[in-house]
């Protein structure tokens, strides 16, 4: 069974000690303190995967179930976290070989000079409205109608300084909210639905199983940032470090290939992945059949993480973004 971060709510920001540590574990581990994902030795090369026990990585269990990445030499064990800012600093160390994080936070890491690489791709928003799977919900009985109404009003996100954060500024400025009047506080995505019933915030930011829990206790959705931002947007992807990838990059290949099988085999088994993420999730199964999976493929959709870049960089969450070039890894590469 995957290991669970603790976390609660938080509303200050902590990205900044976690790339700062992150920066230091570089220096002392420079990617890895153990042997977890050597490639020497006879047997399946173990590989420690952080994710976040949400629909976007039903493809990585599900491609475990069905055994892509046995077929390569590698036993995936996914390590549970509540963000991908998290994420990252266990990755640099090298407690994780590989981890699944969204696109803002790995821009921001590349933009400081961490070595992180992109290997595949990890979850695309729909391309259409009717599919999103992402909204800013609120109480059934709030007076919050319009998303002028959320000008100073508390939101939660899972952690701050993230996609969330930027998608959430990008869609409700376009709606015309002062975006500097709004109060974003940390919330894992698990308990946001809790935290609005019990009123510690007015609105939350969720994506899916979670939406369609929000969805289905009458809460109501105001706007959906990440569609809004951009359809089929890159929201997250799976990455290491160029130190992990410098000593092991077989195994990095080998994961590559299965993790693309697996988001293949997700997108042509709908039903599949429903079972899949009752398993991780613990959604209860009569709500399983509302949920809405996300799009999975191969392609990176670099056009839209260019978007994202530049999004950042508007909200100062950026001095300036990354070469893409070095922060996305292809096969083959070095």
């Amino acid at each position: 069974m995957p290991t669970r971060a603790r976390s609660s709510v938080r509303p200050f920001r902590r990205l900044g000690a976690l790339m700062a540590a992150a920066l230091l574990s570089v220096a002392a581990a420079c990617g890895g303190g153990d042997s977890g994902g050597s490639a020497t030795g006879d047997g399946p090369v173990t590989v420690r995967v952080g994710v976040i026990p949400i629909g976007d990585v039903a493809p990585l269990y599900l491609g475990r179930e069905q055994g892509f990445f046995e077929a390569e030499g590698l036993r995936v064990e996914p390590q549970e976290f509540a963000g991908g800012a998290e994420i990252l600093p266990a990755v640099q160390s090298g407690d994780l070989q590989f981890g699944f994080s969204n696109t803002t936070s790995l821009l921001i890491a590349g933009s400081r000079g961490l070595p992180v690489r992109i290997v595949a791709q990890g979850v695309q928003e729909a391309a259409d409205e009717e599919n999103s799977w992402s909204h800013i919900y609120v109480r059934s009985d709030s007076d919050i109608r319009s998303p002028k109404d959320l000008e100073g009003k508390r939101i939660s996100l899972n952690t701050l300084s993230n996609i969330t954060e930027v998608t959430a500024k990008a869609s409700l400025e376009a709606h015309g909210v002062d975006i500097s009047t709004l109060q974003f506080v940390e919330v894992p995505f698990p308990e946001a639905n809790q935290a609005l019933e019990q009123g510690e915030v007015d609105a939350i930011y969720v994506v899916e199983p979670f939406d369609t829990v929000a969805r289905q206790s009458g809460a109501r959705p105001i706007v959906a940032p990440l569609y809004e931002t951009e359809p089929s947007l890159t929201v997250a992807t799976y990455f290491t470090t160029q130190q992990y990838i410098e000593g092991n990059q077989d195994v990095v290949e080998r994961f590559v290939r299965a993790m693309d099988k697996s988001l293949q085999y997700a997108a042509a088994n709908p039903d599949e992945v429903r079972t899949t993420l009752g398993g991780y999730t613990k959604i209860p199964e009569e709500l399983l059949g509302d949920v809405r999976l996300g799009q999975w493929g191969t392609d990176l959709n670099r056009s839209s993480i260019e978007r994202i870049a530049e999004l950042s960089q508007k909200y100062g969450l950026l001095e300036q973004p990354p070469n893409l070039d070095e922060l996305i890894w292809t096969p083959g590469g070095s």
